[in-house]
Order: C-alpha cells, then sequence, then structure tokens
C-alpha cells in the first residue's frame, strides 16, 4: 500500500521549496515534550532571505503572522487535497506582503491567522512566495516545511512529496532498549522497575507481562543531526507485535507523544525511550499492536526470540536481537491505583477537595494515575495552591479547574489563574491560565497535573515606554506584570497605524515611511492603546513633529 501511495503522490509534479542544496536539520514526526515535530526542517546555511518557492500549483489559502510560534508562515493549499505549510519565514512576497497588510488594517491587529478566498492569491510550481527567516519560536535561521491532508488537517510526513530532494543510504542506529514491567503483572532481570540495557547477544531473563521501548535515531548522508525513526516494528518468535509508521499524525493527538515516549525519562535525561506497546488511552493512528497492545507474556520456561526492526523513508534498514529466557520467579505486587485520589481512563473523573475541584475526562488520560495532592500558603495569592503529582504528569489536553478564593475584592471580574512549576519559580515566570469568577470560584484550565495553580488579582493596567525618539521609526516597550498583554492599537492623528512585533513580544515598532504616511512638517498626535487579558488599558499619547 506504501509503494501504491508513493507511486500516485510521485506523479503529481512537486519540487523542492529551495535553490539551494537541500539538508535536514531535522526530520517529519521526531519526538518532542507535548508534540511531534510536524515537518521537515530545511538547513539555509545559518543564514536568512534565502528565496522560497512553492513547492507545487496551489493558491494561498492562509498567511499567518505571530500565531502558533510560527512567526510568519504561508499555507498554500494544492489541487492534490493537500497543503504545503512555510514557516519562520522573515518576508513575505510582495503580493502576498499586500493583501496580508489589507487584513492587518481590517482587523486592527499585527499577529493572526488570516485567511484568503481560492483563486485570490494563485501561486505555481516553482513560484517565490518569500525569504526565509528565524521569526516565531525558531532557535536558529531554517525552514520549516509542512504537509496537512486538507480534510482532516492531519500532518503528513513531506517526504512522501519531496523524498527526491534529499539523497540518503544512512540506516538508523538503536542504541538501547528498556523493560516496562507491567504492574503487578511481570519483571524482567528479576525486577519490577523499568530499567534500561544494551543490544548484546546474551539472554535476558523474564517472566510474566513485559513492554519494551526504545532509543533509536535515523541519519542521513553527509549530516550529523540526529532524527526521528519512520517505520519501527517489534517481532516476537517471528509474529509481529508492535509496528509504528510516523505519517498521518492527528494534530488533535499531538500531545499523545508523552504516552508514547518515555516522557519522565525524556525529562531527566533528554533522551526519548519510545515503546513497543500502546498505553490503554493513547490513540494514535500510527501505532499498530497485537491484541494484548504489544506486551509480551513471557509465560513459559523457554527462550523468546524478539527482533527490532527499523527503517527510514528511504528503505534503509536496521536489525537487532533480543533473546529473552522465560524464568519462573515471584512477581511483586502493585499498589493498586483506587480511591478518592485515583484517575482512571475508564471513566470521567470528577475530583473535589478542600479549596478545590475539577474534571479531568477518560479521553484525557493515557493510563490510570493515583494523585499526590498538596496545597501550599502564597503569599501574594488570593487563594492557596494546588498541585496533584510529585513531577510533571502532563494530560492529553486541557481540563477545566476551579479554585476557592479566600481573599475577595470590589471587582472579582479581575481575578485570573496562574500556574508554575514549582514554588520556588520567580512569580514572573508563572503563566496565565485564563480565569472566570462565579460564586467565590475561579475557574480556569490546567493540562500538567504537577503544576502549582493558584488564583491571582490584576487590576492594574499595562505600561508604555518610549525606546529612542527617531522619527519616522517609533519603537516602544509595552509591559504587563499581571495577566499578560491581549492586544494593542496604536493611532496616528486618529488614523489607525500598524506596529509589528519581532522576537522581543514586549517591543513594537513602526516606521511611518513604510506604511505610506508622507511627512507634513506639522506636530503630530499618536494614541496607543494596550489591553491586558483582564481588560485593563493603558492610553499612551505622544505629540512630536513629522
Amino acid at each position: 500500500m506504501n509503494y501504491i501511495l508513493s507511486f500516485i503522490l510521485c506523479a503529481i509534479s512537486f519540487g523542492s521549496p529551495m535553490h539551494i542544496p537541500v539538508q535536514l536539520a531535522g526530520n517529519f514526526g521526531e519526538p518532542r515534550p507535548n508534540h511531534f515535530h510536524g515537518g521537515i526542517d530545511v538547513k539555509t546555511e545559518r543564514g536568512v532571505n534565502f528565496g522560497i518557492y512553492s513547492i507545487a500549483d496551489g493558491y494561498i489559502e492562509r498567511a499567518i503572522v505571530d500565531k502558533y510560534g510560527f512567526g510568519r508562515a504561508i499555507v498554500v493549499a494544492h489541487p492534490n487535497g493537500y497543503t504545503s505549510v512555510y514557516v519562520h519565514l522573515n518576508r513575505f512576497a510582495p503580493q502576498i506582503q499586500a493583501a496580508v497588510n489589507q487584513q492587518q488594517y481590517k482587523t486592527k491587529r499585527f499577529a493572526g491567522d488570516f485567511h484568503f478566498r481560492a483563486g485570490e492569491l494563485p501561486v505555481c510550481k516553482g513560484q517565490f512566495i518569500a525569504l526565509s527567516g528565524n521569526t516565531g519560536s525558531s532557535q536558529g535561521p531554517h525552514l520549516h516545511l509542512e504537509m496537512h491532508e486538507k480534510t482532516t488537517d492531519n500532518l503528513m510526513d513531506p517526504l512522501n512529496w519531496l523524498g527526491g530532494i534529499v539523497h540518503d543510504t544512512t540506516a538508523p542506529t538503536a542504541y538501547s532498549f528498556k523493560s516496562y514491567p507491567q504492574r503487578g503483572e511481570g519483571v524482567f532481570q528479576r525486577s519490577a522497575d523499568s530499567k534500561i540495557y544494551d543490544f548484546i547477544k546474551g539472554k535476558y531473563q523474564a517472566w510474566g507481562k513485559v513492554g519494551f521501548g526504545v532509543w533509536a535515531y535515523d541519519h542521513m548522508d553527509s549530516v550529523y543531526n540526529n532524527y526521528g525513526v519512520r517505520y519501527t516494528e517489534l517481532y516476537c518468535d517471528g509474529k509481529l507485535v508492535f509496528k509504528s509508521d510516523v505519517n498521518g499524525i492527528p494534530q488533535k493527538h499531538n500531545r499523545m507523544i508523552n504516552s508514547w515516549g518515555d516522557y519522565n525519562h525524556y525529562m531527566s535525561r533528554k533522551i526519548w525511550y519510545l515503546k513497543s506497546f500502546i498505553e490503554p488511552g493513547n490513540r494514535l493512528p500510527i501505532l499498530k499492536a497485537s491484541a494484548s497492545r504489544g506486551i509480551i507474556n513471557f509465560n513459559q520456561k523457554r527462550d523468546y526470540h524478539l527482533r527490532y526492526v527499523f527503517r527510514d523513508y528511504y528503505g534503509n534498514e536496521t536489525t537487532k536481537d533480543i533473546v529473552v529466557e522465560g524464568v519462573p520467579q515471584p512477581i511483586p505486587p502493585a499498589e493498586k491505583i483506587e480511591g478518592a485520589n485515583a484517575l482512571l481512563t475508564s471513566k470521567d473523573n470528577n475530583i473535589t477537595l478542600d479549596g478545590v475541584r475539577f474534571n479531568i475526562p477518560h479521553t484525557l488520560l493515557a493510563t490510570n494515575y493515583l494523585m499526590n495532592p498538596k496545597h501550599f500558603a502564597l503569599g501574594t495569592a488570593y487563594s492557596a495552591g494546588y498541585s496533584f503529582a510529585s513531577g510533571s504528569v502532563p494530560l492529553l489536553d486541557y481540563a477545566k479547574i476551579s479554585i476557592r478564593v479566600n481573599t475577595l475584592t470590589a471587582d472579582p471580574s479581575k481575578f485570573y489563574m496562574v500556574c508554575k512549576q514549582s514554588i520556588g519559580e520567580p512569580e514572573e515566570a508563572a503563566r496565565y491560565c485564563g480565569g472566570t469568577y462565579n460564586d467565590g470560584w475561579v475557574t480556569g484550565r490546567f493540562r500538567d497535573l504537577g503544576n502549582i495553580y493558584y488564583v491571582r488579582y490584576d487590576d492594574k493596567a499595562p505600561t508604555v515606554h518610549p525606546i529612542g525618539r527617531n522619527v519616522p521609526h517609533l519603537m516602544y516597550k509595552i509591559s504587563e506584570r499581571g495577566s499578560g498583554i491581549n492586544a494593542y492599537e496604536a493611532y496616528l492623528d486618529g488614523r489607525f497605524v500598524l506596529f509589528e512585533q519581532g522576537k522581543d513580544k514586549q517591543v513594537i515598532f513602526c516606521d511611518l515611511r513604510k506604511i505610506g504616511i508622507k511627512p507634513t512638517k506639522k506636530q503630530r498626535t499618536l494614541k496607543l492603546f494596550v489591553r491586558d487579558n483582564k481588560q485593563n488599558q493603558c492610553v499612551h499619547v505622544e505629540k512630536f513633529v513629522y
């Protein structure tokens, strides 16, 4: 089936997004905390302003500015039902920039996800659409290129279309494997704990139900980067028990990487062990397993022959063999996950504790979990602080949480919720979690049981400070120490003018000449409105001659 798909895709004409030799800094589907890497990263020789070209015929469907960590991005819809997404751009092509400017002035917002009608901005294969950059959450200059299935918005491997622009004869490398004895049901090497082992020719011993995970990278010719592995298979005595094909990832399931990968190990060691079995709540369609979810039951006194197969998009393959001897031995009982602090994948979990309540639908849990609730006295907060796990335990999406306020104020609409990772984390590092007040409670959202959640109050407006006075180049620092800046607008003599943002979101700037405002050598009045998330607003007025 994969070969048929590849043949169909190759029959449609696709080309390179750049006119320089293509090398990848990252490939599709690499595991990251809370998400998969959604595309390929094309190196730009550590520089910016290389030409970016549409990889096929289509039309500009969207242009994104300062959203989703993309910086500037372009989405091109193609007639085969897929879209290509070009991310971290420095500048759009002039005709695209003009269309974006129209929508920015219409919405009075610099940042936005701007949509265009089909055919409004047509492009041909190889047409210049942008300059490469380092905008958004990029850590260095490169082009991030994604492919989406239009009807589902699933993330697809761009190499399905662009495999010919990269040459690769290097096979993946597997470094070690990890045992996952099932709680109260199995042991490996006489231990019920999860441990790391080398691929060696000797025998291992096990009894009962055990899952496995593996640390492996793909590699490419003449490049020293590490990449994610496209295909992984695990066989037991010649029978396939687990396989993964990292292609076609639903964006709504992005956080399930925390379940497929060993999240806790990564957070402590920065190495991903990807499990060769499927947790009960993991619904990633890229994972397939036997009826036992890929868990192997060592219940006979004999040798079990396990084989791992790792393969990249180009068919380069590596195999690793493991021999496990079934040896009867005691299996320690496991603590039962039950009672008031149990979170179960079999039901929606409505939890009420002293001063806090929340609901976690069963769809947000990959496994059953026994909470460890704690509360903290926080001197500057308007409530106690609450956490529910000793370390980071991410949910698969946001859930609602309500916290009781312990200090009332004249305007409860100014309450909001924040979280931080530890008591010692500075207050300015606390993240905004929304917040609506009702009858003594503030409701926000949370998605990590290990964070500390509490209520704060914000009735202070943001502040605005000019950075130099170099008319017509205007630059200001907008600051907010409470709920965070929500929006800003600027008017020159009553006319809206667009201020941009760069990497530093506290700095906004505008060149009056570039937006078509001609000098009159008369006094001008600039009004800058800055609003935070609790609707506190600052109005900065400044007069100058231009």
